[in-house]
């Protein structure tokens, strides 16, 4: 008895010594986030024996719940804590993809277990080496906030000499030269962010709809970014990863433009849905740099879009909406000479300077034209189906609407300062039936677009005599621009044509047995094929390329399999896209048959539904997709995953990069 007594005395004074050495950390505070789910740390308890982070996982753009093995702590000195286990009443464990739909909830509860911290750590990044380091970084673990964020005094000076007020914008310098953006993210840490794009085009484009660059992310934060333009021009920065933030930035001929970005406001922006009371872009060198700062400060909000933002900013109570309303309902002639009106009398912030408010006016006008180009008020078109008048009253609405569109050109397009507009591109559109008002300029920015979009996808197969007129009627600046561009796209067609793939063709093996003859071909092996149908780039780059990099020394063959139409066809902007990035492909490649009816109608589903079924049913794929469509299979033969495999409610099967790893991985065997 007296043994047992004294062994719980033991016990508890063990317990009692643990808990009084133990620390914790209530909901401590980050600077960055870029995991693949939306973590929220709770809490953080630190002890002589384990350092625990209780976390709640919620549901976010990624369906895929997925921590590695090699997840960690990385403190400031550089030192790492590997993981040694996850607490969780889900199943959820290292190297092992679950999905919500598997969990059943949206949000729950788990527990990181790491080693004791060493004695001087006051901050960490939780991050996963695995996953190209994303994570958390920056978590505060001795109890205090993040210090206030504060420019270095170095750049506060430079943004003090650049910030004298612009009484106008300038006057448009038609001129080529070479723009150059140098970039520094604030508060970096390796594994941040990996690669910035520059868009060259308005901030609505997709990377992959237009001309874009792309710049890494050095080790210090810093990138570079280098490009031809012929006037001063806005373009558009987008932090990786997730498209999670973008901001505009000026450039210019000849100039260098520097910037520096707030990784706490992304996050903050992101993690929050609202501002922080600071700006995510500072700009402290480069042409309009004042300008931009303004526009960011003022106009700019999470997804930079600043002329909805704007938009929306007029309307700030329920009496201006039922005004705008109201106004909509007018014939647009009335409705346009009220919003011109209204542009003199809106109150806007003391502090802006009369270059911002001149470009915001172009702006606004510029969306003015679009929202006439809407379609009419649906009360409009309701009442036009109930009565003969209301008919009448909507084509007379209609008719106006063209009147207005006129005037509305009219107004705009006879300003050259119209190119400092981020979404000058956007009238494009809606440009078909005015084009004997356009301006010179305004015809020599679509005309060099033009060149320049038929370029990118034909990577510079333009003949320059078959062009020579069009060039001769350009400005030397605008020439100059496009011969630039179509160097440059040379010079990559002849990079990459060098390594083009070389496919095999299965004439004569009918699509319903291509997927049997490959099996049976590469039997022994792990197989990954892939059918290409009509090609977009993500999954080569979001996945294929990846998982080709990690798993090398994996015994996987890659099998790419395309259609016949790029082989029959190399030109165009899928014969760009395939240079671009199926010459970096590894494995085997082939070009199977397409059916008579699918090349006539290439892009109707319900000509091509019969042909693909063919094609895509032995690897057990139903859905029938218009681009990618993959199969894993085994060594002996047995369909491990395929596209019907990617999590619902997915419907991108780039995004199910992780399952498909974790497949590869159970399957395939060491060379």
């Amino acid at each position: 008895m007296k043994r047992l007594l004294l062994l719980s005395m033991m016990v508890v004074a063990v317990i009692s010594q643990a808990s009084a050495s133990a620390r914790t950390i209530i909901k401590p505070e980050h600077i960055y986030q870029n995991m693949l789910a939306r973590l929220r740390t709770d809490s953080v308890i630190m002890s002589d024996t384990a350092t625990v982070f209780h976390l709640q996982i919620s549901r976010w753009d990624a369906q895929v719940i997925f921590f590695s093995h090699e997840t960690c702590l990385r403190d400031m000195k550089g030192r790492t804590y590997p993981l040694r286990q996850i607490i969780s009443d889900y199943g959820l464990q290292p190297d092992e993809p679950r999905t919500y739909k598997d969990i059943g909830k949206d949000v729950y509860g788990v527990e990181f277990v790491f080693p004791p911290l060493a004695a001087d750590v006051t901050e960490v990044d939780m991050i996963d080496p695995q996953l190209y380091n994303q994570g958390i970084f920056g978590i505060r673990l001795d109890g205090n906030p993040l210090p206030p964020f504060q420019l270095p005094k170095d750049v506060e000076g430079r943004l003090k000499e650049i910030m004298a007020v612009q009484d106008t914008l300038p006057e448009v310098d038609y001129r080529f030269g070479w723009a150059t953006i140098k970039g520094h993210l604030m508060d970096y840490r390796p594994g941040m962010c990996s690669q910035m794009t520059l868009t060259l085009r308005h901030p609505n484009s997709s990377p992959n709809s237009w001309d874009t660059l792309c710049a890494q992310v050095l080790p210090t934060g810093d990138f570079t970014f280098r490009l031809p333009v012929a006037h001063i021009t806005p373009v558009t920065l987008i932090f990786d990863p997730d498209r999670r933030g973008m901001s505009i930035v000026y450039v210019g001929p000849d100039t260098e433009t520097e910037v520096y970005l707030n990784m706490r406001e992304i996050n903050y922006r992101y993690i929050n849905g609202q501002t922080n009371n600071n700006t995510i872009l500072y700009v402290t060198k480069g042409p309009l740099a004042q300008l931009t700062n303004e526009l960011n400060e003022h106009l700019s909000f999470y997804n930079v879009d600043f002329i909805v933002k704007y938009f929306a900013n007029i309307f700030r109570n329920e009496e201006e909406v039922n005004r705008f309303i109201e106004i909509r309902a007018m014939p647009p002639t009335r409705q346009l000479e009220l919003r011109m009106a209204q542009l003199d009398t809106m109150k806007i912030e003391e502090q802006w300077s009369p270059a911002l408010k001149e470009l915001v006016r172009l702006c606004w006008q510029m969306q003015t034209v679009m929202r006439i180009k809407t379609d009419p008020p649906r009360e409009l078109e309701n009442e036009a189906n109930a009565s003969p008048i209301a008919k009448e009253k909507l084509i007379a609405w209609q008719r106006d609407a063209v009147v207005a569109e006129l005037d509305a050109f009219e107004r705009l397009l006879n300003d050259p300062k119209l190119v400092y507009c981020p979404d000058l591109w956007e009238l494009f559109r809606y440009s078909i039936n005015v084009n004997t008002l356009f301006p010179t300029f305004i015809d020599c920015e679509k005309t060099v677009w033009k060149l320049r979009e038929y370029m990118s996808g034909q990577f510079g197969q333009l003949n320059p005599d078959d062009i020579a007129e069009t060039l001769a009627n350009l400005p030397p600046a605008y020439r100059q621009l496009v011969l630039t561009w179509q160097d440059k796209y040379r010079e990559e067609h002849d990079r990459l044509a060098a390594k083009e793939i070389v496919g095999d063709t299965l004439k004569g093996i009918p699509n319903s047995q291509v997927f049997q003859t490959l099996c049976e071909r590469y039997r022994g092996h792990t197989i990954f094929v892939t059918f290409w149908q009509s090609y977009i780039p993500y999954f080569v780059r979001s996945v294929i390329l990846p998982l080709q990099r990690e798993l090398g020394d994996l015994d996987i063959v890659w099998v790419n399999v395309y259609n016949s139409h790029w082989k029959l066809n190399p030109v165009g902007y899928e014969n760009a896209y395939r240079l671009r990035y199926f010459t970096k492909l590894q494995g085997e490649h082939y070009y199977y048959n397409m059916s008579s009816s699918a090349e006539n109608h290439y892009y109707d589903m319900s000509s091509n539904a019969e042909w693909l079924k063919d094609l895509y049913k032995p690897m057990g794929v139903t859905n029938y997709p218009m681009g990618e469509a993959y199969c894993i299979v085994s060594p002996d033969g047995r369909i491990v995953r395929n596209s019907d495999s990617t999590p619902e409610p997915l419907s991108w099967i780039h995004q199910d990069f992780l399952g498909i790893r974790h497949c590869l991985l159970q399957t395939a065997s060491p060379r």
